[in-house]
């Protein structure tokens, strides 16, 4: 039977939080939306509560202590609480749309062994517009269908650089998440990304819906996405490392985590021509030895 727990991450999100949760409950294959209250300084725990006494699918939890210990900590606690075999995220200030589950039921019922469904989603300052779309599409959707094996399909994925989906818009099976390590606790920015390479790895991913967006991201300045940077997307790629093991590295991803370290390590330049040499000159340097610069990328900095 096709139902799901979402788990949604609450920090200072008060003002979102009752559009957040309504767009969820009100969707028939949706039995429980779990709060996890990450510590907020605003009227967040309040919230969550006053939704809880109003609304049977919504449990609300804390970190021990009350304290706040990050989104990644927050969807671990939400994913040991869950009680549905089927799990998908929320971000507090955004909202799912009537269509959220449709595909993915149909996916997960006609095709038992795969281990997670995704779809596209779309801004909110870009709704109706069909060219403004986030990650899978038509083109998109072609390069990977049919379905792959694991491998196969990370390795398309990573070559072509595809998004195909954020954290709002994919849906796993619970079991298949129990396997491995979850969101990593050291990562407060981009530990959605780490997770989902990590199991790209290792599951079976298909499409949705990648005609029809299933969720509305926010963007505005007290949100994650405006605070992502250069050393954030680093540090994630070092935890990925340390994650993952050097030796245990595909050839495909070696080379394209070369490319990427060197390219985020160039925007410390604001000159466009700088950023070039920078990366040109080290990326011939290092060119017959990429396992060596990323086992020192890895060791160069603090990542616990």
């Amino acid at each position: 039977m096709f139902v799901v727990s979402v788990i949604i991450p609450v920090f200072n999100a008060s003002e979102f939080l009752f559009n957040s949760v309504t767009s969820a409950i009100e969707l028939k294959e949706v039995i429980e939306v779990i709060l996890v209250e990450d510590g907020s300084t605003d009227n967040s725990l309040n919230v969550c509560l006053e939704l809880e006494k109003t609304f049977d699918k919504v449990k609300v939890f804390s970190h021990e202590g009350g304290l706040n210990k990050g989104p990644s900590a927050s969807r671990n606690l939400g994913i040991k609480k869950s009680t549905a075999p089927f799990v998908s995220f929320l971000d507090a200030d955004d909202w799912y749309l009537p269509n959220r589950f449709l595909m993915d039921k149909k996916r997960f019922t006609e095709l038992e062994n795969i281990d997670a469904v995704y779809s596209c989603s779309i801004m909110d300052k870009y709704q109706g517009l069909r060219n403004k779309l986030y990650g899978v599409n038509s083109i998109k959707y072609s390069n990977l269908n049919p379905i792959l094996m694991p491998i196969k399909f990370f390795e398309k994925v990573v070559r072509n650089k595809l998004v195909l989906f954020d954290t709002n818009s994919i849906t796993f099976k619970k079991s298949f998440l129990q396997k491995f390590k979850l969101f990593d606790e050291r990562l407060f920015l981009h530990q959605d990304i780490e997770l989902w390479f990590r199991l790209m790895r290792k599951g079976t991913f298909v499409a949705g819906d990648w005609e029809n967006p299933v969720s509305v991201y926010r963007r505005h300045p007290g949100n994650r996405i405006t605070s992502k940077s250069r050393l954030s997307n680093l540090k994630m790629i070092q935890v990925y490392l340390d994650n993952l093991g050097i030796d245990n590295l595909l050839r495909f991803e070696i080379d394209d985590l070369y490319s990427r370290i060197l390219r985020k390590k160039s925007q410390k330049f604001s000159n466009s021509m700088k950023r070039r040499v920078f990366f040109y000159f080290y990326y011939y340097i290092g060119f017959f030895n990429k396992k060596s610069v990323l086992e020192k990328f890895k060791s160069s900095y603090d990542i616990d």
